[in-house]
């Protein structure tokens, strides 16, 4: 028996760790609660061995967190949970959930509370008086239902200090399992992006972890677990030169060996910082270059130049680094003057690997509140295809029956380009079929026993 359960749900894409439940895990054992974690991507139940694990388990508190595209598999894990113990108390927290703590718990029945924000210290609050018995009314942070209505109380304050919040607990779950591990950097996001929630989530001031905090977990993870392939997640790893600076110096100080990646922005980097990085391990850069028109970046929020862009990539190959560059279509002010533009520049550039996407309007961001604002339309409400490979909202100028050939045309042209990372397919984007399975079918594994 544990006092606290927390679920992963499914999804499709790169198989990465559940940090943030790790951090809502270290937090809790850091208060004497019991604690178990299950993520369905290493390996997905099915619906009568997750009702086992439950009546084993019997957890007081179900906590589950989600993603845009697989809330509603994260939905169908709470009605089951109350399904099969009705008692047990049943929370779900993330950036789609906070977004929306409104109309989630209006329409969700089976689901008790919400955790709106950073979750760690609500969250830990919010299980100590429930644990104890006394009422969560008050608990800051958290959105709830009193006399048939929803309460959305007063916001929880940001964590000041992130290394003040307890170690992540990587003990929950086969480590081996993931291929890549990841370590999170920073949280918070100053920019403007307007299909990015972050900010809305972590603030928009940012947050960096002491580096030395930051090796020392990967010294852990190189020593104790055995993984010598890190991806550093944080919306600013570059943000700050002397920070990238102290965090490399730390590494090679302590002859830690192993290699590692991270995401930031093409203003945000030197040629002399990537040399250091490459010195210290890093591999692979992702660059957010999102599209190769001044006027489109722009109205997508970004403040950079095409030249900037120039610059960081080939700054990033000189220092030998392979670079992925992520692009955004279907977007405001689009052409396919614009299109020609992007296609141009991603010749010009040396990038290894392209991933191309569909502008979404994921809800907290500026796109999902005021889309007219931007000429576009929301066409699609179905959260299962906010996947950023899915057309679910028409640019008003550029409507769908011009856009999707032009586009078509693209991503033929696309793969000719000889690249060492992702071919972006055509079919990966009009594909229907993209529903996540919530459980293991039942029935294939009862042919699977009788075959055997």
């Amino acid at each position: 028996m544990v006092e606290v359960l927390l679920i992963s749900p499914p999804f499709k894409g790169l198989l990465r760790e559940p940090v943030g439940l790790y951090y809502l895990a270290g937090a809790l054992n850091s208060e004497g609660i019991s604690t178990a974690l299950m993520d369905f991507n290493i390996e997905l139940p099915t619906r009568s061995v997750f009702h086992e694990h439950l009546q084993h388990l019997k957890p007081r508190i179900v906590g589950v967190t989600s993603y845009t595209f697989n809330f509603s598999v994260a939905k169908k894990i709470t009605e089951e949970t109350k399904r099969v113990e009705p008692k047990t108390v049943t929370v779900l927290g993330g950036v789609h959930a906070s977004a929306l703590s409104n109309e989630i718990l209006r329409e969700t029945p089976a689901l008790d509370f919400i955790v709106v924000g950073e979750g760690e210290v609500t969250f830990l609050e919010m299980c100590r008086k429930i644990l104890d018995g006394e009422t969560v009314e008050d608990v800051r942070g958290l959105a709830l239902r009193k006399d048939r209505k929803v309460i959305v109380n007063s916001p929880r304050e940001l964590v000041k200090s992130l290394d003040d919040l307890p170690t992540p607990n990587r003990e929950l779950l086969p480590i081996e399992k993931y291929p890549v591990v990841s370590v999170q950097t920073s949280r918070g996001c100053p920019y403007n992006c307007i299909f990015c929630n972050i900010n809305r989530f972590y603030g928009r001031r940012i947050r960096l972890r002491d580096p030395n905090k930051v090796v020392e977990e990967c010294a852990l993870l190189v020593g104790k677990y055995k993984r010598d392939r890190i991806y550093f997640f944080g919306d600013a790893f570059t943000f700050k030169s002397d920070w990238v600076e102290e965090f490399c110096d730390e590494v090679l100080r302590k002859r830690l060996k192993f290699v590692w990646g991270c995401e930031t922005r093409v203003d945000n980097v030197s040629l002399p910082m990537l040399r250091k990085m490459k010195k210290a391990g890093c591999s692979e850069i992702q660059y957010g270059i999102d599209y190769g028109d001044e006027k489109i970046l722009r109205n997508l929020g970004k403040d950079f130049s095409t030249g900037t862009v120039s610059d960081a990539v080939g700054w990033a190959k000189k220092a030998g680094l392979f670079v992925d560059a992520f692009f955004i279509f279907n977007v405001p002010g689009e052409d396919e003057g614009t299109m020609e533009n992007t296609f141009n520049l991603i010749q010009r550039v040396p990038v290894d690997g392209i991933e191309v996407n569909l502008l979404t309007p994921y809800p907290g961001t500026p796109l999902w509140d005021n889309p007219e604002k931007f000429g576009m339309r929301i066409i699609d409400h179905n959260f299962d295809y906010y996947t950023t490979k899915k057309y679910v909202m028409e640019n008003l100028t550029f409507p769908k029956n011009k856009f999707v050939p032009a586009f078509k045309i693209l991503l033929k042209r696309l793969n000719l380009i000889p690249t060492l990372g992702y071919y972006p397919e055509i079919y990966d984007f009009l594909k229907k079929d993209i529903k996540l399975q919530s459980w293991k079918d039942e029935r294939h594994w009862i042919k699977s026993l009788l075959r055997l």
